[in-house]
C-alpha cells in the first residue's frame, strides 16, 4: 500500500455500560471497522484511506466518534447508516458531512 492520502480513525473504547458518559464501542462502533473497509474496497479506495481502531478520542458523550486526517475533521454520533455516507462524499471527494461535525467548543472528557 502506498502512503495514504487521508487516515479515517474510529473510536473503539470500552468503558463498560454503566459508565455515566458511554462509550463508543458500547454504541457499536467496533463493528464500523470492517464495514468501512468493504467500503473503501467497493469505492477503490483501498490504496489512498487508512482506516484504524483507537482508543478514547476524548468525546465520549458524542460518539461514537472518527476522525479524518490530514483534514482534521472530528465527527460524533457516527452510525453505521452514515459510514457509506464518509466514504463516498468525505474520503473519496473531500466534502465534510456537516451534520456530523464535532462542534469546535464541544467538551473534551
Amino acid at each position: 500500500m502506498p502512503r495514504p492520502t487521508r487516515h479515517l480513525l474510529i473510536c473503539t473504547n470500552d468503558r463498560g455500560k454503566d459508565h455515566p458518559r458511554g462509550s463508543c464501542a458500547e454504541k457499536g462502533s467496533e463493528t464500523y471497522i470492517g464495514v468501512m473497509k468493504d467500503l473503501l474496497r467497493k469505492n477503490n479506495l483501498r490504496d489512498t484511506v487508512l482506516v484504524s481502531r483507537t482508543g478514547c478520542l476524548k468525546h465520549c458523550s458524542l460518539g461514537p466518534t472518527a476522525v479524518v486526517y490530514p483534514d482534521n475533521v472530528w465527527y460524533g454520533g457516527v452510525q453505521q447508516k452514515d459510514l457509506e455516507e464518509i466514504c463516498e462524499l468525505h474520503l473519496k471527494n473531500g466534502e465534510g458531512i456537516g451534520r456530523l461535525v464535532i462542534d469546535d467548543e464541544a467538551p473534551w472528557e
